[in-house]
């Protein structure tokens, strides 16, 4: 595509559609206490909407990459933005918690499309230069998305109430919807399209699981994640109930951390060329170590307060503008011909692992901050110890990928 307006306004449409998940995760961050208390669950349940989202995403990473390379982009992201809306209306309409569980795992499933195949779309339609700069758009809409939306949350709770959240969501999925209907071609010709082949999908997952370089630098990511998606599922028990951060104040908290990474990614820009991407792996998971067992302390002694908890936070969860790049570029490596498949294996393995800990920080929660500062504790100790015993250091790190 060479009109320039046409390229900026497609690119600001995928954009948006990237970032549906971000959003629906973001958004409704400050409501989970609200939430717990207005359909009377029990104390930890609120968080397990944020796990089934996280499972839901994953799945998703596995299905849309391979079902749009067989049967085209449009109609396959259609239909997952068309269940992304139904299931916030479902959302909206949930009288107890079991049901917003349910609609909020249908939600993911629909906003997985968005993530997955806007980037397949730009894959299509653009040369590598153009590619690379739509692709800089598109994780521009990540960065901003977690700065704005919990703020947009936290006042929409506070006028309209919780269920209001997931109207704007509802609206926003309808807005794409109309976007995508009207604005974005279909991008994938029949010639292209690749046969689905369970049997040839297992075996390139065994091939990637199976190679150290990939599977350290997949465990090391998926162990980084998981530190900021118990930070999501349990800094809003932490902060609103446990430290008294009123409800609209929450989103300026969680932006620290936000720019902790953005700070991080600007660093790691500067040095990844020079030092490599394996070595600034390995510094961020240091990082990311160092503030876990300082947040494992503090937490565990009841010492400092709300800022001994905040500042170790923006260390672990700053430390993925290090790790996630350069993760996803170490597991990418050994395969170039299977990076679609690689990057979906990627995102699958980090979103279950999300869940999973997602779930126990809901099950442990125990109205302290002691079970976030475990688990956080844990995981980013277990990234560290994958990247030290599973990932080789190159010898010239200036040639490393």
């Amino acid at each position: 595509m060479t009109r320039d307006g046409t390229s900026k306004g497609l690119i600001l449409i995928l954009g948006a559609l990237a970032a549906l998940g971000a959003a629906a995760i973001d958004m409704y961050l400050p409501s989970l206490p609200t939430i717990e208390r207005d359909l009377s669950a029990r104390t930890g349940k609120a968080a397990l909407t944020l796990s089934s989202f996280y499972i839901g995403l994953a799945f998703g990473q596995l299905f849309y990459g391979a079902v749009s390379d067989a049967y085209g982009r449009r109609r396959v992201m259609m239909g997952g933005i068309v269940l992304y809306s139904l299931a916030s209306l479902g959302c909206i309409l949930a009288s107890d918690a079991d049901e917003l569980i349910a609609a909020r795992f249908i939600q993911a499933l629909g906003a997985a499309s968005g993530g997955v195949i806007a980037r397949a779309i730009v894959r299509d339609m653009f040369e590598i230069g153009e590619a690379a700069r739509a692709q800089s758009f598109i994780n521009l809409a990540f960065s901003v998305t977690p700065l704005l939306a919990p703020l947009i949350g936290g006042y929409v709770l506070i006028w309209f109430g919780w269920r209001a959240i997931f109207v704007v969501l509802c609206v926003f999925g309808v807005g794409c919807l109309v976007a995508l209907v009207f604005r974005v071609p279909e991008t994938l010709t029949e010639e292209r399209r690749t046969p689905l082949s369970l049997t040839g999908l297992l075996r390139n997952y065994r091939c990637i699981l199976t190679h150290r370089q990939s599977i350290g630098c997949i465990l090391t990511g998926a162990f980084a994640f998981s530190c900021m998606f118990t930070f999501f599922a349990a800094s809003p028990f932490v902060y609103i109930e446990v430290f008294k951060v009123p409800d609209q104040h929450y989103g300026l908290l969680f932006a620290l951390n936000v720019l902790g990474i953005m700070a991080a990614n600007l660093i790691n820009a500067r040095l990844v060329v020079g030092r490599g991407a394996l070595y600034m792996l390995r510094v961020g998971s240091i990082v990311s170590a160092a503030g876990g067992t300082i947040l494992f302390v503090v937490t565990t002694l009841e010492i400092g307060g709300l800022v001994g908890v905040v500042a170790p936070l923006i260390l672990v969860v700053g430390s993925l503008g290090f790790i996630g790049a350069n993760a996803i570029a170490g597991a990418l490596a050994p395969f170039p011909k299977l990076a679609a498949t690689t990057a979906s294996l990627f995102g699958f393995c980090q979103l279950l692992l999300g869940g999973m800990v997602g779930w126990l920080a809901g099950s442990l929660q125990d109205g302290t901050s002691g079970p976030m500062g475990l688990i956080i504790g844990v995981m980013s100790v277990m990234g560290l110890m994958a990247c030290l015993l599973l990932i080789k250091q190159p010898t010239s790190e200036s040639g490393s990928t």
